[in-house]
């Protein structure tokens, strides 16, 4: 008995030391039943003093307290429970299972699941609960401090892997930084999958709003070091896509800035950072439209969450996803100066930037906007003048442009007048003295522009048309136009001017190609005036269908290419992104739509306009070309083509007042 007796002294120490004991062992081989029921009686003791000596750095569990862990960001935990429960261990069933890392688990069937125990963990309160995962604040027994425990509902393993839970854990594992939630371990225990984190003591900034707005400053020092923390977790690879209020926290002790809740995330580039996820009033418009997440996406909701904390409001608002999407869709949003009037400039041009739509125009790192939020140093000794407010267009701005518009009409209406004409004085090598003069140029010009604008105006009116009518489709259907521009403004704009610059190149000289027959003939006629009659039937009348269409495709063509400059170019140019070779894209593009319309009229004086009709001894010939004293004639329908060059009063010359086309081989009366 003496040595049983030391035993039992040596187990009261160990009991009384905290030391771990192997009970079940002690209790397979006790002499009897009596000193069964004593090592029942002492491992219940040692149980509940675990219980108490966990909680010697604790709060009082009867307090009402606000505790904030992680949460699963598709399962909705909320990660702020105040006056959170206490879960007490169920000692019945629960022994304090559990092997430390690398050992090896005890033999036998595993334990029932059962929350007061997980592995080397004592659970302490549940904090959080979603749809398929719950938070506990627990106590590690092996390193004795608090941890917050994230386990998978065993009712939502049908719904959702283990692995998905893991998949979480190791995005976290692999972000360090002072102001990004750590996790320390992972593993499963019960049959439950769970890992364990950071014990954050403070409260959520959405707590923190809902007791009235931040200043500026506040806010600035808030998104200082979420920026910092965004940077931490952008340069592992890391699209957070779930940054709010709800997971951003504000610790007790020094009152630091933690960002938690990597349920949502990403590495960037996986595919499946295209799928929907996060809060729809914090995500990017772009997301709304299939967009892949990115660190644009990211800084977005940085800026709504500023936008969040000094006006306790949101810059879009929706009451469902299709609503967001609408709202986004139409451009409705609130501005935070409309907000918040007493607020600096520079803090609301920062969260402005921020929350822009078009992802260009955001920050392009979380390193930007933190830059931004330091601001400039406050030694600087002379402050720069404030520029006068711009007073807007006035009435000699407006007439500034439109005689910039005008001039612009008056050159392109020369051009076209000029290429037509000179066009035709090379082909039949008319002598300069018959060139056309100013006014002829321009009315030429004119008449060679005016089939164009009808053409524009028919296009700009279907244009109209189709806008009224996308308006009022249903929602389900503007999804492939929101989708695609979308996808547009996520483009590199350079890129895009130039895809526009070549792709308008190729069409327009497929169309050259398509009508080079009609520039071939009058080349060939310019080399030889006696080419064959039947060579050039496409300059006939009897082709002028042909060259309808030659202008009808040209004119649209043109169109296009004007709508791109006009809507397109300067959304592309607002990105401040390679601006002068943007500004070089969009003159050369514009510079192809007037090359297009000037190809098209070149040919116009052979094949459409009308001469005057004259007789001069036996021949019958056309005007083509006067002076002051002389005319110039041309036979086209004779042998040899013959022209002549005769003064207006010289015997035998007479006007007939009818006029044909240069190459119509009807018989005049």
């Amino acid at each position: 008995m003496a040595g049983e007796s030391d035993d039992l002294d040596k187990l009261f120490e160990s009991v009384a030391d905290g030391e771990s004991v192997d009970w079940d062992a002690l209790e397979r081989n006790a002499p009897d039943e009596e000193s069964r029921a004593l090592i029942r009686q002492l491992r219940l003791i040692a149980e509940v003093a675990d219980v108490h000596r966990s909680q010697v750095d604790e709060v009082a569990l009867t307090e009402d307290v606000s505790l904030t862990t992680p949460h699963a960001g598709a399962g909705g935990i909320p990660i702020q429970s105040a006056g959170a429960r206490r879960v007490w261990p169920d000692l019945r069933t629960t022994h304090g299972e559990g092997t430390p890392p690398g050992g090896v688990p005890p033999a036998g069937p595993a334990p029932a699941p059962n929350f007061g125990v997980w592995g080397h963990l004592l659970l302490v309160r549940r904090i959080g609960e979603g749809s398929y995962g719950e938070v506990f604040h627990a106590h590690d027994t092996w390193l004795d401090h608090p941890v917050a425990l994230k386990l998978l509902k065993p009712e939502a393993e049908s719904r959702v892997q283990p692995s998905d839970l893991l998949h979480e854990a190791r995005r976290l594992a692999r972000v360090r930084h002072d102001n990004v939630v750590r996790v320390h371990g992972a593993d499963r225990h019960n049959g439950r999958v769970g890992f364990w984190m950071d014990f954050i003591d403070g409260e959520t900034l959405a707590a923190r709003v809902s007791k009235g707005r931040l200043s500026a400053g506040e806010a600035s020092s808030v998104g200082l070091e979420l920026c910092r923390a965004l940077a931490a977790v952008h340069r592992a690879s890391i699209i957070h896509r779930d940054v709010k209020a709800q997971n951003v926290m504000r610790a007790h002790d020094g009152g630091g800035i933690i960002l938690m809740d990597f349920g949502a995330g990403e590495f960037q580039g996986n595919a499946l950072a295209t799928r929907p996820q996060g809060t729809p009033l914090y995500m990017a418009p772009e997301l709304f439209e299939s967009s892949a997440a990115s660190v644009r996406t990211d800084i977005y909701a940085a800026g709504v969450l500023l936008f969040h904390l000094v006006t306790n409001a949101f810059p879009v608002n929706g009451g469902s996803m299709q609503e967001l999407r609408e709202a986004h869709a139409r451009g409705e949003r609130r501005r935070l100066r409309d907000e918040r009037p007493d607020l600096p400039d520079s803090f609301i041009s920062i969260v402005e930037r921020a929350i822009d739509p078009n992802p260009m125009r955001r920050y392009a790192t979380a390193g930007d906007m933190e830059a931004k939020l330091s601001g400039e140093p406050s030694t600087r000794p002379v402050p720069a003048p404030v520029p006068p407010p711009n007073p807007g267009p006035t009435g000699w701005t407006y007439a500034k442009r439109a005689a910039a518009i005008l001039a612009a009409l008056i050159v392109f209406v020369g051009l076209l007048g000029f290429t037509s004409a000179r066009v035709f004085e090379v082909v039949l090598r008319i002598d300069p003295d018959f060139y056309l003069g100013s006014g002829p140029v321009f009315t030429l010009g004119f008449q060679a522009l005016f089939p164009f604008i009808a053409i524009w105006v028919s296009s700009a009116t279907v244009v109209a048309v189709m806008a009224g009518i996308r308006l009022l489709l249903p929602t389900s259907l503007k999804h492939p136009f929101h989708r695609l521009g979308a996808g547009i403004r996520t483009l590199n704009p350079a890129g895009v001017a130039t895809a526009i610059l070549l792709v308008g190149s190729a069409v327009a000289l497929a169309l050259l190609w398509r009508y080079w027959d009609v520039f071939a003939v009058l080349w060939a006629l310019r080399q030889d005036p006696n080419l064959p009659f039947t060579s050039m039937r496409i300059l006939e009348p009897a082709s002028r269908p042909i060259h309808q269409y030659h202008g009808v495709y040209s004119a649209v063509l043109s169109f296009a290419l004007g709508l791109v400059i006009w809507r397109l170019f300067p959304k592309l140019e607002e990105s401040q992104k390679d601006a002068p070779t943007l500004r070089v894209m969009k003159w050369a593009t514009l510079g192809l739509a007037v090359l297009i319309v000037a190809v098209a009229v070149a040919p116009r004086r052979a094949i459409w306009d009308s001469f005057a009709v004259a007789t001069f001894d036996t021949h019958t010939a056309l005007v083509i070309g006067t002076t002051r004293e002389e005319l110039l004639l041309y036979a086209p329908n004779e042998p040899g083509r013959p022209r002549f060059r005769i003064r207006k009063d010289a015997p035998g010359l007479r006007l007939t007042g009818e006029t044909r086309a240069l190459f119509d081989r009807r018989p005049t009366s």
